[in-house]
């Protein structure tokens, strides 16, 4: 039973194979490395600091137990007399107890630093491996990716090479597959090819799809793609695109061409058109990640340059989006997060709650 307890915690935090490595790695290196009476208040800190999945973090520095601890501890030491003389050492408990005390215990601590990097960059690597391809959340965006491929596959070959980058490479998609993406109609506005779209239809193919998108090309293959589908995609201005009842409405490449007043007034009307229950789920750029933040605003300058928009990208901030949702009566929660290019975003997920019933 605590063992089930214990598995659970692990994956009530978000496992994503990146920083389950990461988790994995820390915890063996702390494990290693001779701190003893600090390695747990350790780990949990540097958990906390670096937002890993701390059960894990914990767990991986039960390394140190005493079936392994003699063996760990033997092989730091010889690993830090090489590293400190140039030659190993047979190791003698009398060693410890000598006049050389000092430099065995430095050994013994800096040969742990390259044993601790060596035993958790390998442990990193499987576990990285296996959640990427035995969790359930992996499990899951895996067949969504797959099927999103599936239904591109007859796309001329720039556009289905797009769509394959864009999924390896935007962790969006990977967000969406774990979150509660409700039931009833999904509307993505600014849906550019419909892959957040296709994703939604994953296990539900008759569910309602309604799309718009400015770039005329995309919807065109959005349209072919998605046809064995119930898919009503069509060029059109998010600002004037009429709002049926909805589930789910996703905003996730858009916002940011809006003028912050336009940005408002669009969150409004689709707050106003989602069904109890529904869910609202826009990212926008994060202002408050230093260089990542820099690095996000340069990339879209470059961007609008290249389309030729004659505007600048406009970003509220935090406070101001999640304001406008609770104004609209909205159950606002956040997730920040880092792309792969590394692009700094905030995804927010708001919820209209059930209608109260007057009696």
């Amino acid at each position: 039973m605590h063992l089930q307890q214990f598995i659970a915690a692990i994956f009530k935090e978000r496992l994503e194979p990146g920083r389950a490595a990461a988790a994995v790695f820390l915890g063996i290196f702390i494990g290693i490395v001779p701190i003893y009476g600090f390695q747990l208040l350790a780990a949990i800190g540097l958990a906390i600091t670096f937002k890993l999945n701390k059960p894990l973090v914990v767990a991986s520095t039960f390394i140190n137990n005493p079936l392994l601890q003699p063996l760990l501890v033997i092989s730091s030491l010889e690993t830090g007399f090489f590293l400190r003389h140039g030659s190993f050492h047979r190791f003698r408990l009398s060693d410890l107890t000598t006049a050389d005390l000092k430099d065995n215990l430095f050994c013994w601590f800096l040969g742990s630093l390259l044993v601790g990097a060596i035993v958790g960059g390998i442990s990193a690597l499987i576990t990285a491996t296996a959640v990427r391809f035995y969790a359930p959340a992996s499990r899951d965006l895996r067949n969504r990716s797959r099927f999103i491929n599936r239904t591109f596959d007859q796309s001329a070959l720039y556009d289905r090479n797009f769509v394959q980058w864009k999924m390896r490479l935007d962790r969006i998609f990977g967000m969406l597959a774990v979150e509660d993406l409700g039931s009833g109609t999904v509307i993505d506005l600014g849906c550019g090819y419909g892959m957040a779209l296709c994703l939604t239809a994953f296990g539900e193919s008759g569910r309602r799809l309604v799309g718009c998108d400015l770039n005329a090309h995309r919807i065109a293959v959005a349209s072919k793609a998605l046809s064995s589908l119930n898919a009503e995609v069509s060029v059109g201005d998010v600002r004037y695109f009429g709002l049926p009842s909805a589930g789910l409405i996703l905003i996730l490449d858009v916002l940011q061409y809006l003028p912050a007043d336009e940005q408002l007034a669009l969150l409004t009307r689709c707050c106003s058109a989602l069904d109890p229950q529904g869910r609202l789920i826009f990212r926008a750029h994060d202002r408050e990640r230093g260089l990542w933040s820099t690095i996000t605003l340069g990339l879209d300058k470059f961007l609008f340059t290249c389309e030729r928009t004659g505007t600048k990208p406009q970003t509220l901030s935090a406070p101001q989006y999640r304001s406008i949702l609770e104004n609209a009566g909205m159950q606002v929660e956040t997730r920040r997060f880092r792309n792969r290019l590394p692009l700094a975003h905030i995804l927010f997920i708001a919820k209209k709650p059930m209608a109260e019933v007057i009696s």
